[in-house]
């Protein structure tokens, strides 16, 4: 059985084969998955499949779906999904990755985070699915339990994690509740008696724990399955902060668009998660077929098809998008506030970037505008990447 070496945030996995791997605590750079026990044939699992997310927000991006796909992989290949909702867990907040201490919740939001998080996950998994809330168990929880339950741990294990360590340097604080957050979901897997669990490889220091947890509590520790940590459209971490997400809950407009406007670097990291192989052809085309799968994993097959041709009549035809929004205004700055919203201020900075411009309908040519400019009836304006108005 795998055992665990661990030193500063870098684990080192030791197999039955003496073999030594070294995989970051802050998450695997490479493109495939990996798993705890390494090596771990993936196409033979069968049993209880746990995949677990903490509702501190309501909607998850592209880097939930890589996991999530392997979650529906498992299904289509007879083993039993359970998603667990961290609706307690997520009151506290789990400390991986964050370099300070995070607010607790309330019970009311996480709950009503769950809901719209659940909706998302269906989409892309199927509703044949058993979904839990772990408020429901660890609410019946007594303290004697809880104190028998981390007697069998030390502080010194679990300050030994990376995100911990960064914040010790740092002079940052750590609570008591974040320390309890790796044995709390280690306790979700003992619930469910879970033989397989899946999630990103920032998740590794938590997954060690689990199993641990599931030993300690006599059961077989689970077998972990690791997806990579991807960048965000910019090629930075996908982050809120950043703006640079790619959200399910995107329409599958904006899904496409927002792949179609990545770097070449940024589509070569994507391309294997989705496609198994390395892009390998024409980078526009290699982006359009990425888009379109992309935007069908969330969507459905034919939503990423319909998406394609719309890209490909508008932007490469030099044609229009059927659905293009109509206002009145007089000058540039009221239309876009018109049609995109936003403030003054965003609509001059977009102007002054030469962002926007009137298309010539039979050319598609763009003649981009100043901010002084007093729109015309009947001109179609180009606002931004992807959007168009019709002055009315």
């Amino acid at each position: 059985m795998a055992h665990i070496n661990k030193s500063f945030g870098i684990f080192k996995l030791i197999n039955e084969d003496n073999e030594i791997q070294n995989i970051e605590d802050t998450g695997s750079k490479k493109t495939g998955f990996e798993t705890i026990p390494p090596n771990t044939d993936i196409t033979s699992l069968k049993g209880v499949v746990k995949f677990g997310i903490d509702p501190t927000a309501d909607k998850m991006h592209l880097g939930h779906l890589i996991p999530l796909k392997m979650v529906r992989k498992l299904k289509d290949q007879g083993c039993d999904v359970h998603i667990i909702l961290g609706t307690f867990t997520a009151q506290m907040g789990d400390p991986s990755g964050k370099d300070a201490m995070r607010p607790i919740l309330s019970s009311e939001q996480t709950i009503s985070n769950a809901e719209a998080l659940l909706d998302q996950v269906k989409r892309v998994v199927g509703n044949d699915i058993t979904v839990h809330r772990n408020h429901e168990w660890f609410n019946e929880y007594t303290l004697p339990k809880v104190m028998s339950i981390l007697s069998k741990f030390t502080v010194n294990n679990l300050l030994s994690r990376d995100a911990f360590q960064k914040r010790i340097s740092s002079g940052n604080s750590i609570g008591m509740h974040e320390l309890i957050v790796p044995i709390l979901q280690g306790l979700d897997s003992v619930e469910l008696n879970a033989n397989i669990e899946v999630g990103g490889s920032d998740q590794m220091f938590n997954f060690y724990t689990t199993r641990q947890t599931q030993e300690i509590m006599g059961q077989k520790p689970e077998i972990c399955i690791m997806s990579p940590i991807i960048n965000g459209t910019d090629g930075r971490k996908m982050s809120k902060s950043y703006s640079n997400c790619i959200y399910i809950n995107d329409t599958p407009k904006d899904v496409f668009g927002k792949v179609m406007s990545i770097s070449d670097d940024v589509m070569n990291e994507w391309y294997p998660l989705f496609y198994d192989t390395y892009a390998n052809g024409h980078p526009m085309e290699m982006k359009k077929s990425l888009a379109a799968k992309i935007t069908g994993e969330i969507w459905g097959e034919e939503e990423g098809v319909k998406e394609r041709a719309a890209f490909e009549a508008q932007f490469q035809k030099r044609g229009l998008p059927e659905d293009i929004k109509e206002a009145p205004a007089s000058n540039i700055v009221d239309f876009i506030i018109a049609i995109k919203g936003g403030s003054r201020n965003d609509a001059r900075r977009l102007v002054l970037g030469n962002g926007v411009g009137i298309v010539d309908e039979e050319s598609g040519q763009v003649t981009k505008v100043n901010v002084d400019y007093d729109v015309q009836e009947g001109e179609i304006i180009k606002i931004g990447k992807r959007d168009y108005g019709k002055v009315v």
